[in-house]
């Protein structure tokens, strides 16, 4: 059942606001009122208090399946230096019935039995590897919910909770006070980079750029030949779960969200793919 932290005061004994926390809170207000890019701030946000993935999300509370548009950094995994991304929102499902009346500025908190329910959230939840998640209420109004979402691989510290209550209400009003478009255009900046990281390389090259095992170097193989889902369980012999298993990292690895984004990027010619001589990957 999710926890609703609720902000309150701090006793003569607990400790301070951690400078990390306080310095994300100066950050993100910063980039909420157009002063720094609200991107790189949520990239500063993940760096200083180790989370994961954070994101700005917008929920349709009319949608029963919690729709979302989502702006997300993710931090480059540590084993293979790849960037993932979380493009969903956990945060209806963690708020559930609550979300109508929560204040603005509260803070909530999530893990993986709160999306038992849910077999899309679950599986994301599980394959990056997550442990907790926070949500906060930025604002609440034409039917739709503004919040910020951080999701860890860890244990939140002692009093990471009480701290980041106090700070809930400031990132509200300043969300609430933020220059327009500031979403937007970090989104067409984050797709313009993405587009032009993919154009300088060829996934299906022998340098093997996005590092692809065997098995998901001969799926996009597969894909980009024309092959469709039922053509490729029976040319490669795998069940339907382990086919997905190899598309989200494929997916992953590529950044890209969807199958038919993948085949696109397959299908476009790459403005470079002449060998270098040094960082090769061929195929495991």
């Amino acid at each position: 059942m999710s926890n609703l932290f609720s902000a309150r005061n701090c006793a003569s004994g607990a400790r301070a606001p951690s400078s990390d926390l306080i310095q994300v809170t100066e950050v993100l207000c910063q980039a909420f009122l157009g002063s720094h890019p609200l991107l790189d701030a949520l990239r500063h946000t993940a760096q200083l208090i180790g989370a994961d993935f954070a994101s700005i999300s917008r929920v349709d509370m009319r949608c029963e399946s919690g729709r979302a548009k989502v702006l997300s950094f993710g931090a480059p995994c540590q084993l293979s230096n790849i960037t993932r991304n979380v493009d969903v929102s956990f945060a209806k499902v963690i708020c559930g019935n609550n979300l109508p009346s929560a204040k603005l500025g509260s803070v909530w908190f999530g893990c993986l039995d709160d999306f038992e329910d849910n077999e899309a959230l679950t599986d994301i939840f599980q394959s990056n590897r997550l442990t907790q998640s926070v949500v906060i209420l930025l604002d609440r109004k034409n039917e739709n919910a503004d919040f910020l979402e951080l999701h860890f691989g860890h244990q939140l510290p002692y009093g990471f909770d009480d701290h980041l209550s106090l700070f809930g209400v400031v990132l509200s009003d300043c969300w609430n006070k933020r220059a327009l478009g500031q979403v937007l255009e970090a989104k067409l900046s984050k797709m313009r980079s993405k587009v032009a990281q993919r154009r300088l390389k060829d996934v299906l090259s022998l340098e093997n750029p996005c590092q692809l095992s065997r098995a998901e170097f001969r799926v996009c193989s597969l894909l980009a030949r024309g092959l469709n889902n039922k053509a490729l369980l029976f040319e490669l012999s795998i069940s339907i779960s382990t086919l997905r298993t190899h598309l989200r990292n494929i997916y992953a690895k590529t950044g890209v969200s969807t199958q038919p984004e993948l085949i696109h990027y397959l299908l476009s010619p790459a403005i470079s793919s002449q060998p270098t001589s040094s960082d090769r990957a061929y195929v495991a």
